[in-house]
C-alpha cells in the first residue's frame, strides 16, 4: 500500500509528537545533568491500595477483630517496630527498611472524602483535592518553577504522560526505549521525514522531526544493559528502562511509574500478594541497578486512598480513607514507619473517619512538598500546590 504525502504526514506527525510535546520547539536545550542531580521516581499505586495489609498494624487488637478473613495472620506480618509489620509479600523490602533507606508513611492521603478512583487520582495528580478546575499535574507545575524546560528532564515510563506532568512544561511518554528506533532503514529515512516535513508549510510541523530526531539521538546513546535480574512484569520492564535513564546522565531529574491491580473487593487474601510481591520484587531490582545513583533518588510509592478498616462480604474491602505511602532512597531517613504527631490514630470506630476509614493525618500535599523543597532542592513551592500553603511544621520529616 502507497501513502500519500498527506497520509505520510498525518500518521508520523502522530508518532514523533506522541515522544515529544511541542513546547519544547521553542526552546533551547540546557545542560544535562552531571550525575549528581536529585532524581525523585513517583510510582502510583492504582486502583486504592489497602495499607492495613500493606504495613499492618499487628500492635492494634481491633485490626484482627474486624478482618477475621482478610487480615494478615497473626505472627505472620514481618515485624518492624513492635507495632507495624510488613506483608510477607513485600519481604524484599525489608533489607532497605532495616538499612535506613525505607520509610512508610501511614495514616497518608488526600483530605478530601471521595471514594471515587477517578476523582481521587485527579486530586493527587493535579495536587489540587476537591478543585476538578485544576488540570496541570504538580510534578509540572514543578518543572516550571526549576525552570526545567528539556523534555528529557521528566520521564513517564507508558505510552502517555502521567497526569501528575501535564502541563505546558515538555515531558517525554516512552513504553520502552527500545520502541524508539526507527522501523526500516533509519539513516536512509531519515533525511525524507526531515524533507517532507520541511516542506509542509506548518512551522510547527517542519521543526517537530528534527527535535523529535535529536532526542532520539540522546535516548539513543543510553544502554539498558545490566546484571541486575528484574521480575518478568510490566513493571519490572518500566523500571529497568528507568534505572538505565538515570544512569545515563541524560538529564532525567523526574520519572513516573504506574502499577495497576490494587482494587480488592474481592478476594484481597489471594490478590494482593500477587501486586504486592510484584511491587517488592520490581523495587528491590531497581535499588540494586541504581547503585550509587540512589543516593540521588527518591522513590515515592502512592495510591488514591486506603481501604476500609473492615472487611466486607465478598473476602475483600471496599474503598476507604487513609492509606500508605513509602519512600526510599537518596538521603531518606527510613527504618521508620512515620505517623502526625508520632502517634497511630487506632482502628477503634470512635477514632476513624465515619468510622470506617483510617482517617488521614498526614496531607499528601505535605509529603510532596517535602520532596520538592528537601530533596529537590525547589527554594520557592508556593505555586505548585493551588490554595495550599505549604508549612515545614506539617512536613512528615523524612530527612530528619
Amino acid at each position: 500500500m502507497r501513502l500519500s504525502r498527506r497520509d505520510f504526514l498525518k500518521s508520523s506527525s502522530v508518532a514523533l509528537g506522541a515522544m515529544i510535546v511541542p513546547q519544547v520547539l521553542l526552546r533551547a536545550r540546557p545542560a544535562r545533568a552531571d550525575g549528581s542531580d536529585p532524581v525523585l521516581v513517583t510510582l502510583f499505586l492504582r486502583g486504592g491500595a489497602d495499607g492495613l495489609n500493606l504495613v499492618v498494624p499487628h500492635g492494634d487488637p481491633v485490626y484482627y477483630a474486624v478482618r477475621p478473613n482478610i487480615r494478615v495472620a497473626p505472627g505472620s506480618a514481618i515485624d518492624l517496630d513492635g507495632f507495624f509489620g510488613l506483608h510477607p509479600a513485600l519481604a524484599s523490602l525489608l533489607p532497605l527498611f532495616r538499612g535506613g533507606r525505607l520509610a512508610a508513611i501511614h495514616a497518608c492521603g488526600s483530605p478530601h472524602d471521595t471514594r471515587s478512583h477517578f476523582d481521587a487520582q485527579d486530586f493527587m495528580e493535579f495536587g489540587a483535592p476537591g478543585n476538578k478546575t485544576v488540570r496541570e499535574g504538580w510534578l509540572n507545575r514543578f518543572l516550571a518553577a526549576a525552570g526545567l524546560s528539556d523534555p528529557l528532564s521528566a520521564i513517564t515510563m507508558g505510552n502517555r504522560a502521567a497526569k501528575a506532568l501535564a502541563g505546558p512544561s515538555p515531558s517525554l511518554a516512552l513504553a520502552s526505549i527500545s520502541d524508539l528506533i526507527l522501523a526500516g532503514n533509519a539513516t536512509a529515512r531519515r533525511p525524507a521525514i526531515e524533507a517532507m516535513y520541511a516542506s509542509s508549510g506548518n512551522p510547527l510541523l517542519s521543526w517537530l522531526p528534527t527535535t523529535a530526531f535529536a532526542t532520539a539521538d540522546v535516548l539513543a546513546t543510553v544502554s539498558t544493559a545490566t546484571s541486575v535480574v528484574y521480575p518478568n512484569s510490566s513493571l519490572g520492564s518500566a523500571l529497568k528502562d528507568l534505572a538505565a535513564l538515570i544512569k545515563a546522565n541524560i538529564g532525567v531529574r523526574l520519572g513516573a511509574v504506574d502499577l495497576g491491580g490494587w482494587d480488592h473487593h474481592f478476594n484481597e487474601s489471594t490478590d494482593l500478594p500477587l501486586v504486592a510481591s510484584a511491587l517488592a520484587s520490581g523495587l528491590a531490582a531497581f535499588v540494586q541497578d541504581l547503585g550509587p545513583d540512589l543516593d540521588r533518588t527518591v522513590v515515592l510509592v502512592m495510591s488514591e486512598f486506603g481501604r476500609r478498616v473492615g472487611e466486607n462480604g465478598s473476602l475483600g474491602c471496599d474503598h476507604g480513607h487513609g492509606g500508605v505511602m513509602f519512600a526510599l532512597g537518596g538521603g531518606i531517613a527510613g527504618g521508620r514507619v512515620i505517623l502526625a504527631g508520632d502517634s497511630w490514630p487506632g482502628l477503634a470506630p470512635a477514632n476513624l473517619f465515619e468510622g470506617i476509614d483510617v482517617p488521614v493525618t498526614t496531607d499528601f500535599r505535605d509529603v510532596f512538598g517535602e520532596l520538592l523543597t528537601r530533596h529537590m532542592g525547589l527554594a520557592d513551592a508556593s505555586g505548585v500546590f493551588p490554595g495550599y500553603a505549604l508549612d515545614p511544621a506539617r512536613y512528615p520529616g523524612l530527612f530528619v
